[in-house]
């Protein structure tokens, strides 16, 4: 164990706490910029919609409204794809059981395995270990905490598991 450990907890995440982390980490980082592309789509498709009323005679202006519609559409349609697919894996996997480790400048997080791993030393999940600093930002909502790493890689924390002081340390991870 190193030294200068401020914190080391097991949790488990129910399907319910990751759906709604999940959701609050769409909301800030993935819905803004499908929003934006969208627009675009939408913009270029009235264009392409003009274009085709003032020359009835170009297909090729059917064919991109067509095309653009179907841009927009998979904008708003994937990242609702994505989770849909990640919370059934996550139903069919079961509620897995983590830790977290809390250090000076750093917080590791790894899965726990358990149950029947045949050849554990090639199934095994090294831990991920992110550095406290800039690139770090706590989100806190009524049931989690969202732990942000340079807004690409998220982690959920369930309050459930934390006692006041342990989720004071989480808070203090903030950078802002």
């Amino acid at each position: 164990m190193e030294k200068n450990l401020k914190l080391e907890k097991t949790y488990k995440i129910s399907a319910d706490i990751f759906r709604d982390g999940m959701t609050a980490y769409q909301k800030k980082y993935v819905y803004p910029k499908s929003y934006v592309f969208m627009c675009v789509f939408l913009v270029f498709t009235a264009n392409f919609v003009y274009g085709a009323v003032k020359a009835p005679d170009n297909l090729l202006a059917y064919l991109l409204v067509v095309v653009c519609l179907a841009l927009a559409i998979r904008e708003w349609y994937n990242p609702r794809k994505m989770k849909r697919n990640i919370l059934d894996t996550l139903r069919q996997m079961g509620e897995s059981e983590y830790n977290i480790i809390i250090g000076e400048g750093f917080v590791e997080f790894s899965t726990i395995q358990r149950g029947d791993v045949e050849n554990s030393d090639d199934e095994t999940i090294p831990p991920t270990r992110i550095q406290t600093g800039e690139n770090i930002q706590i989100l806190e909502y009524d049931r989690f905490f969202l732990l942000i790493d340079n807004k690409a890689v998220y982690y959920i924390l369930p309050k459930e598991y934390f006692s006041d002081e342990e989720m004071e340390i989480i808070r203090s991870l903030d950078s802002k």
